[in-house]
């Protein structure tokens, strides 16, 4: 009986010396979004289901996505792939593989929002993109024209914005 009494009284002194042995609780610093600024991010300009915004771009997104996409990715990519070539992707992968599609448009989805630190809202951008494309690209499309680009015009001639739409460690000094 001894022997077992032994057994249980190590465990009332581990408990005891857990009790002295624990470490003062700390919080965490919380990982920020992925911001290139640190600032905290920001909301879209406008909603994801607000085409009537921009009727003329709606009516173009729904009966030809792979243009919208193409002014947009031309946006996004600084001019480094044209408009005709991003579109003629996008066509090719709808023709053939439409989930395709909306996974390339989600990657330029994602670009543009790391680009002016967009929160990833209303859903994750692969859901946003599968969910309804034509709205995605259509706000998308908006973003841009709010900040003072013309996806229509393209790269080149949007000169006077190209450096606001680069990260601020990656802009020119102008003296």
């Amino acid at each position: 009986m001894e022997d077992l009494d032994a057994v249980f009284e190590p465990s009332v002194q581990t408990e005891n010396e857990d009790d002295n042995s624990k470490l003062p609780e700390t919080e965490l610093p919380q990982p920020p979004e992925s911001n290139p600024t640190g600032h905290s991010a920001e909301a879209w300009k406008s909603g994801l289901c607000a085409c009537c915004n921009n009727p003329c771009n709606a009516l173009v997104t729904v009966f030809c996505p792979c243009v919208t996409f193409g002014q947009v990715a031309e946006m996004v990519d600084e001019g480094n792939i044209k408009c005709c070539t991003s579109a003629m992707v996008y066509m090719v992968l709808c023709l053939f593989c439409f989930c395709g599609a909306c996974k390339l448009s989600s990657t330029y989805r994602g670009k543009l929002r790391r680009k002016f630190n967009i929160h990833e809202s209303p859903a994750l951008d692969w859901v946003t993109h599968f969910g309804c494309e034509c709205c995605a690209l259509c706000q998308e499309f908006r973003e841009l024209q709010s900040r003072g680009f013309n996806p229509c015009l393209g790269w080149k001639r949007n000169e006077n914005k190209q450096l606001s739409m680069r990260p601020p460690t990656t802009q020119r000094m102008t003296n």
